[in-house]
């Protein structure tokens, strides 16, 4: 059963206000990286980046074994208020279930990058907080933060989604509602994307500025930005 937003309002609160990730500059073709890290950056209208994750059951998860699938991913963090209100509200979970009423399959992941605990406290709790809301959501573990760095994702949530062909068409927000105010009822960018897929329409607009929590990657590699007044999100 999904728990009742009791305590959303204090959390988000303590959180300041949303994350709000800005689009990225691309670099120009003839520049050089300047560190190992530096490298290209996924873009909508491109192939999506491969990549080869574990979740927390163990089982391995490639990119490439959804091809002829819409893949959703989900930039995740339990810890993340406003990851947490998507999720308590029932708005996550009633998502899922509109998308299992596609006639395209679709495939909902959720990608951890959170590094600002050890690995196993992460794992521990994103896996509980998903039992504990009935979910078998799996939760890939990115505790090196590279395939979050190769999509650009900034914050919790940051929703990405990949066409049948694996091409990357939809970067951003999950919905419209950053303050959490209409719970499971909210519209969400992810049901729009898959709907015009299906209709054989452009996917408009492809990229949407993705609000919540700053990806809280390995530091010294973070690239999630600062809240107002330099205060980061939880």
């Amino acid at each position: 059963m999904f728990k009742p937003l009791i305590t959303i309002s204090l959390v988000v609160a303590m959180c300041a206000l949303p994350v709000v990730a800005q689009p990225i500059t691309p670099r120009p073709p003839d520049a050089k990286p300047t560190n190992a890290k530096d490298k290209k950056i996924a873009e909508v209208g491109e192939e999506a980046p491969q990549f080869e994750l574990t979740d927390q059951f163990g089982k391995t998860h490639k990119l490439e074994q959804y091809k002829g699938k819409i893949v959703v991913l989900e930039w995740f963090n339990e810890k993340c208020p406003y990851c947490k209100g998507v999720w308590e509200s029932g708005l996550v979970p009633t998502l899922k279930n509109e998308l299992q009423e596609k006639e395209t399959e679709v495939v909902y992941l959720a990608i951890n990058s959170s590094a600002n605990r050890p690995e196993e406290d992460v794992l521990e709790s994103g896996a509980e907080f998903l039992e504990e809301l009935e979910s078998e959501t799996p939760m890939l573990m990115d505790y090196d933060g590279a395939v979050g760095h190769k999509f650009g994702a900034r914050t919790t949530p940051h929703m990405f989604i990949i066409d049948a062909e694996g091409v990357l068409v939809y970067s951003g927000a999950i919905s419209d509602d950053h303050s959490l105010k209409e719970g499971d009822k909210a519209e969400t960018h992810v049901l729009r994307v898959v709907t015009q897929l299906e209709a054989g329409e452009e996917v408009s607009p492809s990229y949407v500025q993705p609000w919540g929590c700053s990806v809280k990657y390995e530091r010294g590699g973070g690239k999630g930005r600062r809240g107002p007044a330099g205060r980061p999100g939880r």
